[in-house]
């Protein structure tokens, strides 16, 4: 366990584990010891979650003193440059997922909810294909297309507001997310998910609930998935699938194996 008693910042990519993850942090430490908090630090428009509040990175810039003073473990969907920006030192986490598979999870969760088309989840759910998800310029751009890389190699002159922001993922953006990932104190893969959560413990003292696993996706949405659209995914997103590559490279390195 490790002496440092900086802050730890989790950077959360979407449908990694991470929701499993936070399972573990609450047992860990107190809610208000980790952000966001639902008392502190959520915002609420007409009795909806205003998500976009919470995750922008101008908001963290309006935190108190005396709130950042309470917090232990930042964790949300920001993108790495967010240290640089914050001026604060911590200790850094992440884990990452195949593209590709991070990619249809992440539609087969906007099949079963479509906050684009009906925020307040009042009216029925309109029939959507996998397909028809993917093309929703709301999810690809924003949260699809060499998410993950581009997560990682955001910088101050993109004035980063959120994780959706869209910026265009390019090979010089692919060779700083490494760079920036090899920063990380402690990076994990979704397909080692335990060993990453062993690691955790190791390095930080972080409690392991077994059995902890959240926001998975039904058996009944798991339905087959067109080769087609495998496919695209695998072509719109290869350089997140050379990010990746180099991440289990990086996992395996620091293993030994």
């Amino acid at each position: 366990m490790t002496a440092d008693t900086s802050p730890v910042l989790f950077i959360h990519l979407m449908k990694t584990g991470g929701t499993t993850l936070m399972r573990n942090l609450r047992e860990t430490f107190a809610l208000e010891e980790i952000y966001p908090y639902r008392d502190l630090d959520l915002r609420y428009e007409d009795g909806q979650l205003d998500i976009q509040h919470h995750f922008s990175v101008p908001y963290l810039l309006t935190i108190s003193k005396e709130r950042w003073a309470q917090i232990r473990v930042l964790t949300g969907h920001f993108p790495y440059v967010v240290q640089e920006i914050l001026g604060r030192d911590f200790l850094t986490v992440t884990i990452l997922r195949e593209p590709v598979e991070r990619t249809i999870s992440l539609l087969r969760q906007f099949k079963r909810n479509q906050p684009w088309e009906d925020p307040a989840g009042l009216q029925p759910r309109a029939a959507r294909t996998l397909e028809a998800v993917y093309d929703e310029p709301l999810v690809f751009g924003p949260l699809i297309q060499n998410h993950q890389t581009k997560i990682f190699s955001m910088t101050t002159a993109d004035n980063p507001h959120t994780y959706t922001d869209v910026i265009e993922v390019t090979q010089s953006r692919l060779e700083l997310a490494k760079t920036n990932l090899a920063q990380i104190d402690v990076v994990g893969v979704l397909e080692n998910f335990q060993e990453f959560l062993r690691e955790t413990q190791e390095r930080f003292g972080w409690r392991i609930v077994q059995g902890a696993r959240k926001n998975a996706t039904p058996e009944s949405d798991m339905e087959p998935i067109d080769p087609d659209l495998r496919r695209r995914i695998a072509a719109d997103n290869a350089i997140d699938i050379e990010f990746y590559a180099y991440a289990k490279e990086l996992v395996d390195s620091r293993a030994g194996r």
